[in-house]
């Protein structure tokens, strides 16, 4: 069993006042989107680490069968939100995929890709990599997460160091998509990667 943790408790604040889960993406919103994809694919549950405005998001996933983790240090940054998920995951979980909620391009075919590629590959890390840079949904084996969970989540360095640390236990998956690269960081990167959906949501529609 496979559990994908979805990262959305961030506040934002490269994006010039705009909440970037609940942005228009297609007929959906960037977080349903990411939803969807995950929802998509072979992993067996969704567990959605939330934090801030998490009372206006979880209305907009009513019904989409996600476990929801509220994570109130948030602001502790991406660690604390891993931390917090790792917590809700079915104890029957084997290994868990961690996604960020800023890549709603990473479609199913691309997280399945991955899933495969830790069932098969012997490895207990995951990473795929584009144009010899290292991106996400990154697989994690269970055999860490403890490891993970004494991790100080305010220290600087977080989860890329210790990843760092099990390079002998990583395995770098190909994708030929720059989606596990591309994020929503800025309103400039939310006007390029809108682009490809429809219908085309135009930069005035959210922008403050």
């Amino acid at each position: 069993m496979i559990s994908g943790i979805l990262l959305a408790a961030g506040e934002s604040t490269r994006m010039g006042g705009a909440f970037k889960p609940l942005l228009p993406w297609g007929k959906r919103t960037v977080i349903g989107a990411c939803v969807e994809n995950l929802r998509r694919s072979r992993l067996d549950e969704i567990v959605v680490v939330l934090g801030h405005r998490e009372a206006e998001i979880r209305p907009r996933l009513a019904g989409s069968g996600v476990v929801y983790a509220i994570n109130h240090d948030y602001r502790r940054g991406m660690l604390s939100s891993v931390q917090t998920g790792i917590a809700e995951i079915s104890p029957q979980s084997d290994a868990m995929m961690i996604a960020l909620v800023d890549q709603p391009t990473v479609g199913p075919e691309i997280i399945d890709r991955l899933i495969a590629a830790y069932e098969g590959g012997g490895k207990k890390i995951v990473l795929p990599e584009h144009g010899g840079r290292h991106g996400h949904p990154i697989v994690i084996s269970r055999d860490y997460w403890d490891d993970i969970l004494r991790l100080d989540a305010a220290a600087a360095e977080g989860l890329g160091a210790f990843i760092a640390t099990h390079r002998d236990e990583c395995l770098e998956v190909p994708i030929d998509s720059p989606a596990v690269l591309d994020d929503i960081d800025r309103p400039e990167d939310y006007e390029r990667l809108g682009k490809q959906v429809a219908p085309l949501y135009e930069y005035h529609k959210w922008h403050p």
